[in-house]
């Protein structure tokens, strides 16, 4: 469904009263898609959005609804439909012209593909069922953000900015939004894109600390969204092959620094401590931990009575004998090594359960 209006900003001392004409559609309680006047670019929406959407929200009765735009143009005759078609035109017509034009030559033409679909696109009367919705997200100013941050270094506060990127990503995976996870793709890409990391490469130097934590938050971003318990399998394997892709790029950091194999893998599918081959063992990047997090699931019983009740640490739940499950006292025990565990916690926490 579509909203539209204009949204005034008030003269100051310092520059005239502005008015901006702001388009918002919306699908099933979300914001799809927005476009304002303003010319503003940020990843947020601009404060005439939100005057919009809270001007609709308050006082809805102000509101004028209109039926969807086929239902109105199946009401008019045809010298209506013509001389609505024209005014449109003349009033847009820098906009407008170009595409009414083509539009106009397919039509006429018996061939043309647009004539071999019955019905015409309607935006105005909300999308299917099974269309897939999601919150609006500017996918190019994502980009530009990361970009110029990372482009500053450490310098005028990026890191905190990039920090605060990363708390939105989690802040949206706790939403159960999957934005979370296309917004968590764009800032990976930037990051891979970083030309410093070439550089580094190339003369045998360490990144700073802080850079280095940006990236191990990131790689721990990313264990959270594939362990999602409720991720769909086509999901997941979409995730694994970006992880493989970007784990694959020579310039892609290790997990340790400069000592990428020493560190343990998270589900023992390589040999481990001193009887585990070292030369043989690809280096660990930041991503590899996620990877190997693709491979956990759960089916565990344990694990389904957490997700399905948020007192299974306060009742006893287990209504057989099985001493691998329950200690004496009733308690269930858990047999996953620390580091699997804990990060089962942080995604649960990260999507959204206590």
């Amino acid at each position: 469904f579509h909203l539209s209006g204009t949204v005034t900003d008030p003269a100051t001392s310092s520059q005239p009263e502005i008015i901006c004409s702001v388009s918002v559609s919306f699908d099933r309680c979300k914001i799809t898609a927005v476009t304002c006047s303003c010319g503003n670019k940020d990843i947020f929406y601009c404060a005439h959005v939100v005057a919009l959407a809270l001007y609709r929200v308050r006082k809805p009765d102000q509101v004028k609804l209109h039926l969807p735009i086929s239902e109105t143009l199946f009401q008019m005759s045809r010298d209506q439909l013509q001389k609505f078609v024209q005014y449109l035109i003349s009033v847009h017509h820098t906009e407008v012209l170009p595409t009414a034009q083509k539009l106009a030559d397919e039509i006429l033409s018996t061939n043309s593909e647009i004539n071999q679909v019955h019905g015409a696109p309607d935006p105005t009367a909300g999308a299917s069922v099974d269309d897939e919705n999601c919150w609006h997200l500017d996918e190019e100013q994502v980009q530009e953000q990361v970009k110029l941050f990372l482009s500053q270094g450490g310098y005028h506060g990026s890191g905190k900015q990039l920090n605060l990127l990363f708390s939105k990503v989690r802040e949206m995976l706790r939403m159960r939004d999957s934005n979370g996870a296309r917004m968590l793709t764009l800032i990976t890409e930037q990051f891979m894109a970083d030309p410093r990391l070439a550089l580094w490469r190339q003369q045998g130097t360490t990144m700073t600390d802080k850079y280095r934590q940006l990236w191990d938050e990131l790689g721990a971003l990313w264990m959270c969204i594939v362990l999602n318990p409720h991720c769909k399998t086509e999901q997941k394997c979409w995730w694994l092959k970006q992880l493989r892709r970007w784990n694959s790029v020579d310039v892609c950091p290790w997990e340790d620094g400069n000592h990428g194999n020493d560190l343990p893998n998270l589900t023992h599918s390589l040999p481990q401590g001193a009887h585990g081959n070292q030369e043989l063992r690809p280096h660990r990047t930041v991503f590899t931990r996620a990877i190997e997090a693709c491979d956990l699931h759960w089916q565990d019983r344990h694990l389904q009575h957490i997700i399905a009740s948020d007192l299974y640490a306060n009742y006893c739940y287990h209504d057989n004998q099985d001493g691998s499950l329950f200690d004496t006292r009733g308690w269930p025990m858990w047999h996953e090594h620390v580091p699997t565990a804990c990060a089962r916690v942080d995604a649960l926490r990260s999507h959204g359960y206590p």
